[in-house]
C-alpha cells in the first residue's frame, strides 16, 4: 500500500492536533460529569432528608401537622413530584450540565421574618427540629453539603448554618419546591477566593450546586429541602485519578512513539537511503543507484524521487560510457589527420632544401588536406553539441512551410512532398535534420527524394546507393562513415539523430534499398 507524502504528513499532524483538543473536550466532558455527579448526590441526599423529615413529623405530631401543609397546584407542570407512596417509584435523573446549563447569580441571602402565627402555631416543629438539625451537621461532616429544610412559608426549621428561623422563599429553588416541583441550578459563589493559577482549568471551581425538593406527606407539601455544594474542581478529579491519568499518558507516549517509528521507517530512512545513493553518485560511484532498487518506500513521492535518481543514474551510467566512446572516437578521428602533419612537418623540416617543388608541393597539400579535416571534424562536434543543447522552439511549424525551403535550397534534388496531413513541428531542430537528411542523399548520388508525412510519423525516401545489411546497423555509431577518403566525419547522421531526439520522436532506418528514413513521434 502506498500513501502520498502529503497525505502522511496531514494525517499526522491531524492526529497531533486533535490530542490536546481532544484532551480539553474530555476535561469539558468531565466537568459536567463531574457537576451532575454532585447533583446526583446532592438529589440521593434530599431523598433521605424528605424521608427522614416525614417519618418525624409522623413521629411527634400524627395528624396535627395537617393544619401545617398546603396542597400542591392543581396546575402543576409534568416535573411536579408524584405523591410519597410506598408503591411508586419516583426516580429524578441528573440534569445540569456545564455546557448548556445557565449559570445564576448568588444564591440571596436569608430574610428575617417576624410572624405572630408561630407563637400560637408553631410551623417549625420544635421536636422535629431538635432531632433534625444535629443529624444534618453530623451528616455535612461527610457529605460537606450544606442542607436547609423549610416549612410551607419558606422558613428556615432545620439547618446546617446559623440562618434557623430566617426566610429563603424568595429563592428560586425554595419556590419551585414549595409549588411542588424539583429545582436544580447552578450559581456563582458568593465568596470567591483569590484564583490560582490552576483554577484556570476548571470552571467548578467558581459555582456551586443547588438542589431542592417538595417534602410531602400524603399528597400534601408539608415543607421543602434545599442542599448545595461545590462540585469537585479538575484539579481535585484528576489528582484522585492520577494512576489513571499515568496509565493514559504512557498509552500518550507510546502513541507519539510509534508514530515517531512510523515517520523514521516511512520517511527518515527512505530520505537516508536515497541522500546516501545521490552523494554516491555524486562522488562518481554511479552503480550505487542499484541499491536503491532493492526495496520500494511506502510513499508515493519517494518512489518516484527514488525511480527518478535510478534513471538519471543509469542516464549518466550511459553518458558516461557514450563519452568514453566517443572519445576514444575523437582521439582516433583527430589521431590520424595530426600524425599525418606531423609527418609531413618533420620531413620537410628535415629534407625540405634537398625537396623537389613537386615533392614539397604534395606535402604541403597532405597538410592543407589533414588540416581541413580536423576543421571539419571540429565543426561537426560543435554542431552535435548544439543539437543536443538546442531548446525548442516556442512556435511550431508546419511542415509544408520547411518542405519549401528545402526545395528552395536543394536545386540538385528533384524534392516531391505529401505532409498536408501532418503536423507542426519544430522548425528548427526538423530543418536542420532533414537538411542533413537531403545532404547525405545528394552524397550518396540521389537525384530524387521524396517527403511524406502523417501526425505521428514522417518518411524521407530518396534514390541514393542502396545501404548494405553490414553498414545499416552503424549507420547512427558517431564517427562511423563510408566516405573518409572524401572528407565525410561519420557525423551527420548522428546529429540529425541529435536533433530528432530533442524534438521528442526518433530517427530510424526504415529501409535499405530504397533508403528511406522514418521520424516518429510518441503516440
Amino acid at each position: 500500500m502506498h500513501v502520498s507524502l502529503r497525505t502522511l504528513l496531514i494525517s499526522l499532524n491531524l492526529i497531533v492536533l486533535l490530542l490536546p483538543l481532544a484532551g480539553i473536550q474530555l476535561l469539558r466532558i468531565y466537568e459536567s460529569a463531574l457537576v451532575r455527579q454532585t447533583e446526583s448526590a446532592l438529589i440521593a441526599q434530599s431523598a433521605f432528608i424528605a424521608a427522614f423529615y416525614r417519618s418525624l413529623i409522623l413521629s411527634e405530631y400524627q395528624d396535627g401537622w395537617i393544619e401545617h401543609s398546603i396542597d400542591p397546584p392543581s396546575d402543576r407542570s409534568a416535573e411536579a413530584e408524584i405523591p410519597a407512596k410506598p408503591i411508586v417509584w419516583v426516580p429524578r435523573a441528573a440534569v445540569l450540565d456545564l455546557a448548556s446549563s445557565e449559570i445564576h447569580d448568588p444564591f440571596p441571602d436569608p430574610v428575617s421574618v417576624s410572624n405572630p402565627r408561630l407563637s400560637k402555631n408553631p410551623q417549625r416543629f420544635p421536636a422535629v427540629t431538635d432531632r433534625l438539625n444535629p443529624t444534618l451537621k453530623d451528616a455535612q461532616l461527610t457529605t460537606l453539603a450544606g442542607i436547609r429544610v423549610v416549612d410551607i412559608t419558606g422558613t428556615i426549621i432545620a439547618s446546617t448554618g446559623t440562618d434557623l428561623g430566617e426566610s429563603i422563599a424568595n429563592s428560586a429553588e425554595i419556590s419551585g419546591a414549595l409549588e411542588g416541583r424539583s429545582v436544580s441550578m447552578l450559581r456563582t459563589k458568593s465568596e470567591v477566593p483569590e484564583p490560582t493559577a490552576l483554577d484556570s482549568f476548571s470552571r467548578t471551581s467558581r459555582i456551586r450546586v443547588f438542589v431542592s425538593a417538595p417534602i410531602l406527606l400524603e399528597d400534601r407539601i408539608i415543607g421543602a429541602v434545599m442542599l448545595s455544594r461545590t462540585p469537585p474542581s479538575i484539579i481535585q478529579a484528576l489528582y484522585g485519578k492520577r494512576w489513571l491519568l499515568g496509565q493514559s499518558f504512557l498509552v500518550v507516549l507510546t502513541l507519539v512513539v510509534l508514530m515517531s517509528l512510523i515517520a523514521h521507517r516511512l520517511i527518515t530512512r527512505p530520505i537516508e537511503r536515497i541522500v546516501s545513493a545521490a552523494e554516491d553518485i555524486s562522488h562518481g560511484r554511479i552503480h550505487a543507484h542499484q541499491k536503491l532498487a532493492r526495496r520500494d518506500p511506502a510513499i508515493t513521492e519517494f518512489i518516484r524521487l527514488q525511480h527518478a535518481i535510478s534513471k538519471m543514474a543509469e542516464s549518466l551510467e550511459a553518458r558516461a560510457e557514450y563519452l568514453q566512446n566517443f572519445v576514444r572516437h575523437i582521439s582516433h578521428e583527430f589521431k590520424t589527420p595530426l600524425a599525418g602533419i606531423k609527418g609531413a612537418t618533420e620531413l620537410i623540416e628535415e629534407h625540405g632544401e634537398n625537396m623537389q617543388a613537386e615533392q614539397l608541393r604534395k606535402f604541403l597539400q597532405n597538410i592543407t588536406s589533414d588540416t581541413d579535416r580536423l576543421q571539419t571534424l571540429t565543426e561537426r562536434l560543435n554542431q552535435l553539441t548544439q543539437a543536443e543543447l538546442r531548446p525548442l522552439e516556442d512556435q511550431p511549424t508546419h511542415l509544408t512551410d520547411i518542405v519549401a525551403s528545402l526545395q528552395r535550397n536543394f536545386t540538385g534534388l528533384q524534392i516531391k512532398a505529401d505532409v498536408a496531413n501532418a503536423g507542426e513541428v519544430d522548425g528548427s531542430h526538423c530543418s536542420s535534420a532533414l537538411e542533413i537528411l537531403l545532404t547525405n542523399a545528394q552524397q550518396h548520388g540521389a537525384k530524387n527524394v521524396v517527403i511524406s508525412g502523417k501526425p505521428t510519423e514522417l518518411i524521407v525516401e530518396n534514390d541514393g546507393t542502396p545501404i548494405s545489411a553490414g553498414n545499416s546497423d552503424q549507420l547512427f555509431t558517431p564517427f562511423f562513415t563510408t566516405r573518409r577518403e572524401q572528407g565525410g566525419t561519420g557525423l551527420g547522421l548522428s546529429i540529425a539523430a541529435a536533433l530528432v531526439a530533442k524534438m521528442g520522436a526518433d530517427l530510424r532506418l526504415a529501409n535499405a534499398n530504397p533508403v528511406q528514413f522514418t521520424i516518429v513521434w510518441p503516440d
